[in-house]
């Protein structure tokens, strides 16, 4: 059985991040903050495309890399609320920041277990309206 493959797709600008955004409230977005000088986070990137197990049609991903877009990494740690780390992913839905880890607890398993739970709470909350 062959495995989905990871495509990063980048984000120029603050103006896309804030698109994707309101685009996660009908279909989850994961941002992986990445540096290609590190290794750590050059070890995180290839782990999650070696053992990526989500299929495209299930979310959209992102690579924000730190070196060249220093505007889109202040404004995602300031949407997410949480401390600027790298490497780091977010998993977004419905505008808001569901998921997020940092450094050696980045993992694809845990990615798909928190992107269940998005796609279970968003089927339940479609149930309510």
């Amino acid at each position: 059985m062959t495995h989905p493959s990871l495509h990063w797709k980048s984000i120029k600008n603050v103006e896309e991040f804030d698109q994707i955004l309101e685009r996660s409230r009908t279909r989850p977005a994961l941002l992986f903050k990445h540096e290609p000088s590190s290794a750590e986070s050059l070890r995180v990137k290839q782990d999650l495309e070696a053992n990526w197990i989500i299929s495209a049609d299930m979310l959209d991903t992102y690579l924000v890399d730190n070196m060249h877009d220093k505007d889109v990494l202040d404004e995602v740690t300031q949407v997410a609320g949480v401390p600027n780390e790298i490497p780091q992913i977010f998993l977004f839905a419905d505008g808001v920041t569901m998921y997020d880890e940092s450094h050696e607890l980045i993992n694809v398993r845990k990615i798909k277990i928190a992107l269940k739970i998005i796609n279970r709470t968003f089927k339940w909350l479609e149930t309510r309206v």
